[in-house]
């Protein structure tokens, strides 16, 4: 199954809206920093490789991995974003939902291995246990980026510091597009009336009024 990788510009003010966006960014990073890797390693090659099983079956693999990392490290960024430092258990609530909302345009992935309901585990697992900030929130798509993409050992260690560079380009650009088109207190209100007035509550705390 391929990847939507289409979207409109519309303003993230509800739960759906804002999986759409995780869904659809997430594997436009994924498909567009895998391929583009693979494509200016292989060189002239690129097109002849899909002739080869192993490869294509490595590649889809790899499609599958890096896209189930970006669409964790997106969830988590974007449940952070709305939350603003507030309630944790809110926060990791809200990442869970965006990120399983986004995995269920793709129930059955083909190809993706055979230990991948243990990968989405493992991604839920870290969802709950780990609060993103500037420095770490898209640290994992890099990581499965360079450890999944099929090619040699050596040459990701050559290419390693290009490799992670070029995704976390990608990145920023959508999280100019998170802090854009969020309307936080919109998707806290869709996401559960009471989060969103408890959030409320503890801003005016805050602030004294």
């Amino acid at each position: 199954m391929p990847f939507s990788t289409r979207w409109k510009e519309n303003p993230l003010d509800t739960v759906e809206s804002a999986t759409e966006f995780v869904s659809t960014r997430s594997a436009f990073v994924a498909q567009t920093t895998l391929y583009g890797y693979v494509r200016t390693r292989a060189g002239t090659r690129y097109t002849a490789l899909f002739d080869e099983d192993l490869f294509v079956q490595s590649l889809n693999i790899a499609k599958w991995q890096v896209f189930l990392a970006c669409t964790a490290d997106l969830a988590g960024f974007v449940a952070a974003s709305v939350c603003e430092g507030g309630d944790r258990e809110t926060e990791a609530r809200l990442a869970l939902a965006l990120f399983r909302g986004a995995l269920a345009d793709y129930p059955e992935p083909e190809g993706a291995g055979p230990d991948w309901e243990e990968e989405v585990e493992r991604a839920e697992s870290r969802l709950l246990a780990t609060r993103p900030d500037a420095d770490t929130a898209f640290m994992g798509s890099a990581d499965a980026l360079v450890h999944w993409a099929p090619i040699s050992d050596e040459l990701k260690v050559l290419d390693e510091r290009i490799v992670r560079n070029s995704i976390r380009f990608k990145w920023k650009d959508v999280r100019e597009r998170v802090a854009s088109l969020l309307r936080a207190e919109a998707v806290l209100q869709d996401f559960g009336p009471a989060t969103a007035t408890a959030g409320a509550s503890a801003a005016a705390s805050a602030t004294g009024d």
